[in-house]
Parts: C-alpha cells; structure tokens; sequence
C-alpha cells in the first residue's frame, strides 16, 4: 500500500515555518551585527546570523531528502507485505493441488487395481510357459504383497512346482534315452559324465543312481563278451578279429588281467607278422608292387621293432619306384628278394 500525498504535511507545515523564522532571526541578527560595526558584539551577532541562516538552508535541503527515504521505505515495506500475502495465497492454493493430486493417484490405483491384477497373472503365466521359474516365483510374491492374495499365491506356486517337476522329468526321460544310446554304441565315458551331470543336478532322484549301477553292470558284461570274442578268434586262428578285439579290450584290462593277455596276444602278433611277412614276399615276387608297398607299409605301421620291418624299410623306396614305373607303363627290372 502506498503512502498519502498529506501524510507528511503538518511536518512540512512546520518545517517551512521552522526555515521562515530561522531566515528572518538569521537576518536580523545580521543586520544588527552590521549595525553595531566596530563592536565586539556585532562580530558575534554576524556569525550567529549566519550560522543560523546556515541551519535553516540545510533544513530545507535535507528534510525533503529524508522524507523521500523514509517513503521509500515504506513503500518497499508494504510491497514486501504484499509479496507474503500472495505467497500464502499460492502456498494454500499449492496444499490445495497437492491434496486434490493425491486424491486423484490414490482414485486412479483402485480403478486400475484390476487391470494391474490382470496383467500380473498374465506375466505369471508367460513366465511358467518360458520356464523362468525364478521370474515367475518373484511376480506370485509381488501378488501375495501387494494386493494380499495369498491363497491365489499359494495356489499358483503349487500350479508352479507342478509345472516344473514335469518338465524335470521329461528332461530327464530325454537325458536317459540319451545315456542308454550311449550304452548301446558302447561310448562308455561319455554315458559317465552324462550320468555325473544328472547327479548333480538330481542328487534324490532314484532313476539318476540306477543309471550308474548299471553303467557298471553293462561295461562289465560287454568286457566278458569281448574276453569271449577273444577266445573264439584265437581258436579260429582269426588274427585280424583277435588284434582289432584285442585293440578294444585294452582299455577295459586291469594291468594284472592285461599280464594274463600277454602270451597269447604275443603269438597272435607273431602270427599276424608272418602272415604279412609271406603276403610281403608273394607279392614281390609276383611283380605286384602296389600290394607289395601296402603290405610293406602296414609292417612297418603295426610292426615298428621287428626285423622284418627294419629290412622293409630299406626297400621301400625301390617299391615306390616300381610303383611308378608301373603306373606309367615302362619295364621294371627285377628286385631282390626280401630277407625273411
């Protein structure tokens, strides 16, 4: 609010009559002291008038100026008064949006608490089908703790637990059909750590222990067929079955069952090098060097110590050269016989 042009007029009533009757005592004071000249006294009178007539101009120059500071100020005040008074207006109206907006959002979740629901069994249901068993057990919690429907919750983890124990064991018939086509090819340490995986992650499950029971009973009843397949050849003189069993035996020997074998496996490789060492001999001496170099070939290949491989080695390269000759169609000239 602003001041009244008449709120300071008797002070400025009094202030003109102040400096009136100040400037005439000043000048009469003057006037004497002048009239008196000579005197000690009119020296006196002189000054006083003058520094009377001094008081009075400043009067008149600074009252104005103090009055406009103390308007000044008023006004300032009363636009700081008026500032506070709009400020409460604004806060009362802000207090006023901020209850209305909370009433607003708390409307807004009940009349959306049903769709909310809605949507939350639905991401409950999708993450069951996509099998993330975690997502789905944290969303049925989120049901349970904010809209308080524990036998819904309940219900649904046990429709859960369902779910996935199903789909465990369908895992695991698929990983058990797996391991016993494992047995069926023999692939015995594939089918083991196969069977370690499960038991790890089916420690309880019975099905997973029998597996390994009979990991064990098949790999012993396919190493007596193959001791008995060994036999069979040996007794037939079969040494090309008895070494490729022999091969296959090996691993399933215990190092006191492989020093039983150690006789007989030792005639069949005696055998089987004789029969190379005469194949070897045939063929050189019927000028069929590419039979000739194969038969040499494998000597050394399976045979790497022995004699026989030792002289095959040294004609090797005139087998290849006859090999070469042949296959271009010139005359080969003949070829020491080797040494048995």
């Amino acid at each position: 609010m602003n001041s009244s042009p008449g709120r300071f007029s008797q002070l400025r009533w009094l202030q003109t009559v102040t400096f009136v009757a100040g400037a005439l005592g000043a000048v009469l004071l003057i006037l004497l002291g002048f009239a008196g000249y000579g005197s000690s006294a009119s020296v006196w009178m002189v000054a006083a008038g003058g520094f009377l007539l001094f008081l009075a101009v400043a009067l008149m120059s600074l009252a104005p100026l103090l009055l406009k500071i103390e308007a000044s100020i008023a006004r300032q005040l009363n636009e700081l008064r008026d500032f506070q008074d709009l400020a409460a207006k604004q806060s009362a109206h802000l207090e006023a949006i901020v209850e209305n907006t909370n009433i607003s959002d708390a409307a807004k979740s009940l009349a959306h608490r049903e769709e909310e629901l809605a949507a939350l069994r639905s991401a409950i249901r999708s993450s069951i089908r996509a099998e993330t068993w975690d997502s789905a057990l944290n969303l049925i919690e989120d049901m349970e703790r904010r809209f308080g429907y524990k036998d819904e919750a309940d219900r649904i983890r046990e429709e859960l637990d369902d779910a996935r124990n199903d789909r465990i064991q369908s895992r695991l018939t698929e990983a058990i059909e797996m391991i016993e086509s494992h047995f069926e090819s023999h692939q015995w340490e594939r089918a083991e750590a196969e069977i370690q995986r499960l038991v790890h992650a089916l420690p309880d499950d019975s099905r997973v222990h029998s597996l390994k029971d009979r990991l064990a009973a098949l790999r012993e009843q396919h190493k007596r067929e193959l001791k008995q397949a060994w036999d069979d050849a040996v007794r037939r003189n079969d040494t090309d079955q008895a070494i490729d069993i022999l091969k296959e035996l090996d691993p399933y020997l215990s190092p006191a069952e492989a020093q039983a074998f150690q006789d007989s496996a030792r005639n069949v490789f005696k055998e089987k090098l004789l029969q190379l060492g005469v194949q070897f001999r045939f063929a050189v001496t019927e000028k069929r060097w590419q039979d000739a170099l194969s038969t040499g070939l494998e000597i050394v290949r399976e045979f790497p110590n022995a004699r026989m491989a030792t002289e095959v080695r040294e004609v090797l390269e005139t087998l290849r050269e006859r090999v070469r000759q042949a296959a271009e169609g010139r005359p080969t000239s003949p070829m020491a016989e080797s040494r048995g």
